[in-house]
């Protein structure tokens, strides 16, 4: 009998053009750039949990979209850990080896400045505020990024 490969969820950033392949081949192809709770990301919050380690890799994948000029859409995933390349640098990012096909997606998460509302005065700077989606509002999300 054929061992399963254990399950990990990781955020992908993704562009318009790969939301659009996800809506319209229903699966990502290729490596993809991708952030999870690593080691790195433990140490760095020694006392937190798992909800918060999880919060800080989506940020990160959030952080990404900004820094590379992109709207924040990024997809919350499960993929198996034999597809993960964890080689690079540190940190929260890693490489998916897809295909990533649209069972796998969780949830997709927008950021508010896309989806027109208006941004909660945080206390903390560095946090991007993000609306969640259901994978099946994959199209509402494209239709958010074409407006």
């Amino acid at each position: 009998m054929a061992q399963i490969p254990q399950q990990i969820r990781c955020y992908l950033p993704l562009t318009a053009q790969r939301v659009a392949e996800l809506d319209e081949q229903g699966a990502l192809v290729g490596d993809l750039v991708a952030f999870l709770v690593t080691e790195s990301v433990r140490r760095s919050d020694p006392n937190g949990d798992e909800e918060a380690w999880e919060y800080a890799a989506l940020q990160d994948a959030a952080a990404y979209c900004q820094q590379e000029g992109l709207p924040v859409v990024v997809a919350a995933v499960d993929v198996g850990r034999d597809t993960i390349d964890d080689s690079g640098p540190m940190g929260s990012r890693v490489l998916v080896h897809g295909p990533v096909g649209l069972p796998r997606v969780a949830s997709l998460h927008v950021g508010d400045d896309l989806v027109g509302e208006v941004a909660m005065v945080s206390t903390d700077a560095e946090v991007i505020e993000l609306s969640w989606y259901d994978a099946t509002e994959l199209a509402d999300v494209r239709s958010l990024l074409s407006a």
